[in-house]
């Protein structure tokens, strides 16, 4: 089926970290997947990822698919890149809208109970809301979109800290910007888990 749908793909580095891209689909079938992304994959590399089908191409609800497989084939097409990857095995997540961004979240997003403070270039500020793969950060000068960085995130008051990889996918003049965590260490993955399943601070 040729559709252009929204996806999103995690893989682990060769050092372990747990890093994802976004792009959209260009072909989809049964078995495999060819998308345009914000990166080149190594093919053979195994890969984990998500498949939003609109009502429109359902006829009824929207529907979204978790998929695991490896990329077939990986190609540079000017400013973007085309990669195929197979899928080996799929599950259905529930979803009730993907019309906007919101929408399209697949993991629970909090209102920190406390204030979470951030640090990147030259910059320092607090989170509004946060999930295991990205937050909103209160920023009257926010980056532009699509601008890569690294984020340290404050977990404590006693100088706890993590680092993450960090893009910048929207901004909201006067406000801030909303960013995605595009490469975490296993464990800075974990720390987010606990944060966000404890409300807004990691357990002592």
């Amino acid at each position: 089926m040729g559709s252009t749908l929204p996806i999103s793909m995690e893989w682990r580095s060769e050092n372990g970290q747990i890093c994802r891209a976004r792009g959209s689909t260009r072909d989809v079938c049964r078995q495999a997947v060819y998308c345009f992304l914000e990166q080149p994959l190594p093919v053979g590399l195994p890969v984990g990822f998500d498949v939003v089908f609109p009502g429109e191409f359902t006829a009824a609800a929207p529907l979204k698919l978790r998929c695991n497989g490896r990329i077939l084939r990986s190609e540079s097409l000017g400013r973007r890149f085309g990669v195929a990857a197979s899928i080996e095995a799929h599950q259905v997540l529930e979803t009730t809208d993907v019309r906007t961004e919101a929408d399209r979240r697949a993991y629970t997003r909090i209102l920190p109970r406390s204030a979470i403070v951030v640090e990147y270039p030259g910059l320092r500020s607090v989170i509004r809301d946060l999930s295991v793969t990205g937050a909103f950060i209160e920023d009257e000068r926010p980056l532009p979109v699509g601008r890569l960085f690294d984020l340290r995130l404050c977990t404590d008051g006693s100088g706890g800290e993590l680092v993450v990889k960090a893009i910048v996918r929207r901004v909201e003049p006067q406000m801030g910007m909303a960013v995605e965590f595009v490469a975490l260490s296993q464990e800075a993955h974990q720390q987010l888990q606990e944060i966000v399943k404890g409300g807004g601070m990691a357990p002592a």
